[in-house]
């Protein structure tokens, strides 16, 4: 059982990281009252678990998806990792978010959709591309099933005919890659105690890949 590092939680940097999550609360916790199944949380993700995320891409070409993109905290963080902003596909079902994505990303635009026609929506943009990631920050766990069941098999899809890797992270850092359940093979995990809270991030892949 994974059991998060405590001794981070008094690093000085996590508490600098949610100062800068707290920059954006306030249209977070807007979006969060407005819709709490679909936003999940009232603050964005930290410097700390974007990095994480990120480092669990694979290197190689193709598109990678920020997922619930919501203030654009993982879309700027892949822009400083060197991944060109034409690489990346923000997509985000919630309008209030595009104002502070613009000033997070103003050269990646902010594509309003739903996770559940992701497929017709990277065909939309991005046709014939390839998938390198799909970085995901959707509020999994406090989804209805059906929805998030809908989610996976679009995820599936995408994967099989697009290929790439799928990262999802959860604050339930007891659980033990539970996104097997719809199909996926897990390839990675990790811990990130610099985060408030702990989370952990899942990497997964599928057989017969684009």
């Amino acid at each position: 059982m994974f059991v998060p590092n405590i001794h981070g939680l008094f690093d000085k940097q996590i508490y600098l990281d949610f100062a800068e999550r707290m920059r954006s609360v306030g249209i977070f916790f807007r979006e969060f009252v407005c819709s709490p199944a679909s936003v999940g949380s009232i603050c964005s993700s930290s410097r700390s678990l974007a990095k994480a995320l990120i480092h669990m891409v694979l290197p190689g070409k193709g598109i990678v998806i920020d997922l619930g993109a919501g203030s654009g905290i993982i879309s700027a963080e892949l822009i400083r990792a060197g991944v060109s902003p034409e690489r990346i596909m923000a997509v985000e079902i919630s309008e209030g978010f595009c104002k502070e994505f613009s000033t997070q990303c103003p050269d990646v635009p902010l594509i309003i959709g739903n996770a559940c026609s992701l497929e017709s929506i990277i065909a939309s943009h991005h046709k014939n591309a390839g998938v390198c990631a799909i970085i995901s920050s959707l509020p999994l766990r406090v989804l209805p099933t059906a929805i998030v069941e809908e989610i996976m098999r679009e995820v599936h899809t995408v994967l099989s005919q697009r290929g790439g890797v799928f990262i999802q992270y959860t604050y339930a850092w007891w659980l033990n890659y539970p996104l097997r359940q719809y199909g996926f093979i897990p390839k990675a995990a990790q811990i990130v105690s610099r985060n408030i809270p702990p989370a952990k991030i899942e990497s997964y892949t599928i057989l017969n890949q684009g």
